[in-house]
């Protein structure tokens, strides 16, 4: 690999080969660095270029390193570069003549800093790597910046080079890059315009305050890009050129900057005003055309090979032209075209032959308003005797109100096509609730039967069950996806049904807060309540004493939050909540487990039940 060293005007300082960092041995290591402050070490490690510090060893014959910023580069390989090598044992130190300690030396006995650019190459002269250094002096220590400039490099050399266009860059305002073409088309050289305010010198007053504020509206990103077409003038007012101006918002070295691309049209509007001031068959022809698409949403086109081409007018209305000067030529139709319609385009013209002269096929375009429009495209090539295409005659019709009908009727059918679809599953997913519901209940009376329970106290829970269960389902398809459940309405309909049924005097206070919950969880939730009720009513308040039963649920971060309490004499001391005997406290841990939920019990002046469980998706 190559080093080489250049001043900012191209000057080469040297050059020097490396292989690479060869192992250094410590006898050329400094020991007892000097220390760097831990501030000042924190602020340079957090910055992109890299910064050698150096001090001097051996009065000035030799430095050595205080401080590098991304030590870590030379972590991995076989070498070990590191605090307190000496210059003169690392890269190109085999070279007598060039190499950086005598570059620092220079620098050391001088004071006058160094400024340029450090090109990374490899052993065929391509570029690998292109460095912005600055080395300079501060008190005894050398520092050097090293800023990686590559991918700017790179940007500008692919961009300036662009034998096609006149290209310049502008930040802030002013030009930071440009090439002789660019320099060229508005009557300056390129030294003159480098850090000179944006200017477009020979334009027309107009076309100046136009382009500023597209190039304003582009630096505010308030748009992406924009084309205008340029006359530029002599000083005797005559034509100088025709020019197509691009603008697009980009970003360079790292900051916001505007690309500005000119095109030379001038033979292409000479040869158009040849044919607009001519008074031969074309002429004619194209009034037929303007006739033809007057008042139309069609513009009509001809084109004679290889160059010879002629469209009417109402094209500046398909693609919003305002200003009517688009420059039109045999391309016009393709530099509105966006990808696969471009391809689409291509693709149907290089199809035409004598065996099948004509195509008619539809595209989108991008019009100068950045809009996009639908246009049916019919092209008739005319082909001589021996097959040579010699000319051709082609239509080109605005269809965009149309394909915009045609794709929103799409899209209404698309989206009550996948309503449905949803609705459907909806349904399934009820039924198969109806189903496990039902399940639940036939468990529940096989447990009942298991433990002898009197039958008539086996009718009057079922019946409590099933008005649970059909209340459910009742708010199910009430809901709007029959899927949630409104819980606040579900809960306080069973409460106030099942003191219906039992002819209850127990005031309910309902705290449940207004939220939705799926049915699965709705459901065990539903018949909890309901099993605490039966238990309230049966045994919380003898001799039936008039009492309270107060019920709150809320959603705290995805957990949903029971607790539910009587003002009864509570459950007596002998029982065993964790393990119980009895059917009611089974069955409620039975369906606090189904929902994963953790169920405590307390006495408050009553029985006090909380129950907590996580909200599924």
């Amino acid at each position: 690999m190559k080093i080489a060293y250049f001043t900012y005007d191209d000057e080469k300082l040297f050059e020097i080969m490396v292989d690479k960092l060869e192992s250094i041995e410590e006898e050329y290591v400094v020991e007892d660095v000097p220390e760097i402050e831990e501030e000042t070490i924190e602020f340079l490690s957090n910055l992109g270029e890299e910064i050698f510090i150096l001090l001097p060893y051996n009065d000035g014959e030799d430095f050595y390193l205080k401080y590098f910023n991304h030590l870590e580069y030379f972590k991995d390989g076989d070498h070990n570069f590191k605090i307190g090598t000496l210059i003169s044992h690392t890269a190109g130190r085999k070279d007598e003549e060039n190499n950086f300690l005598k570059m620092f030396q220079d620098l050391y006995r001088t004071g006058k800093k160094k400024t340029g650019i450090l090109k990374y190459m490899n052993d065929d002269g391509k570029l690998l790597k292109y460095i912005d250094f600055r080395y300079f002096m501060m008190g005894d220590k050398i520092v050097t910046i090293h800023e990686d400039k590559t991918e700017v490099k790179m940007y500008r050399d692919s961009t300036l080079n662009d034998e096609n266009f006149g290209v310049a860059i502008l930040q802030d305002g002013k030009f930071v890059e440009l090439n002789e073409k660019y320099a060229k088309y508005v009557h300056k050289t390129r030294e003159q315009m480098l850090g000179s305010e944006y200017s477009l010198k020979g334009m027309s007053p107009e076309t100046r305050e136009r382009v500023k504020r597209e190039i304003q509206l582009l630096t505010q990103q308030k748009k992406v890009s924009y084309k205008v077409p340029l006359t530029s003038y002599n000083d005797d007012g005559s034509i100088r050129f025709f020019l197509n101006a691009e603008g697009s918002y980009i970003t360079y070295d790292n900051r916001p900057a505007v690309l500005i691309k000119l095109k030379d049209l001038t033979q292409q509007e000479i040869a158009k005003n040849r044919i607009e001031t001519s008074h031969d068959s074309k002429t004619q022809l194209k009034y037929t055309f303007e006739n033809l698409a007057k008042n139309s949403k069609t513009a009509i086109s001809y084109g004679i090979y290889p160059d010879e081409f002629i469209i009417s007018d109402n094209f500046y209305d398909i693609i919003e032209d305002e200003s009517r000067s688009y420059p039109f030529n045999p391309d016009v139709v393709r530099e509105f075209l966006l990808g696969e319609d471009l391809e689409l385009y291509d693709s149907m013209i290089d199809s035409l032959s004598p065996a099948n002269p004509e195509v008619e096929f539809t595209t989108s375009i991008m019009t100068l308003k950045l809009n996009i429009k639908y246009i049916r495209h019919h092209i008739k090539r005319i082909f001589d005797s021996q097959g040579n295409g010699k000319s051709y005659v082609s239509s080109h019709q605005d269809i965009t109100d149309d394909a915009t009908y045609a794709n929103s009727l799409k899209k209404q059918i698309f989206e009550k096509n996948e309503v449905i679809k949803h609705k459907d599953v909806q349904i399934k997913e009820a039924h198969h609730n109806i189903k496990n519901s039902l399940n639940i209940l036939l468990s529940l009376i096989r447990m009942e039967e298991h433990n002898h329970i009197p039958a008539k106290e086996i009718m009057d829970d079922t019946k409590t069950h099933l008005k649970s269960v059909s209340l459910m389902h009742e708010k199910i398809y009430q809901s709007e996806n029959l899927v949630d459940i409104e819980l606040k309405e579900y809960i306080d309909s069973i409460v106030e049904s099942l003191f219906d049924i039992y002819s209850s005097k127990i005031q309910y206070v309902s705290k449940v807060e207004d939220i939705k919950l799926n049915a699965k969880q709705a459901k065990s939730l539903g018949l909890i309540v309901n099993e605490l009720i039966n238990n309230t009513v049966k045994y919380a308040f003898p001799d039936d004493n008039p009492g309270k039963v107060e019920i709150r649920i809320g959603r705290i971060d995805k957990k949903i939050e029971v607790e539910y309490r009587d003002s009864g004499v509570g459950i007596p001391d002998s029982v065993d909540f964790d393990n119980p005997t009895s059917l009611g406290l089974t069955v409620i841990q039975n369906l606090t487990k189904q929902i994963d939920g953790k169920i405590e019990y307390s006495y408050d002046n009553g029985t006090c039940i909380n129950i907590v469980f996580d909200e599924s998706e």
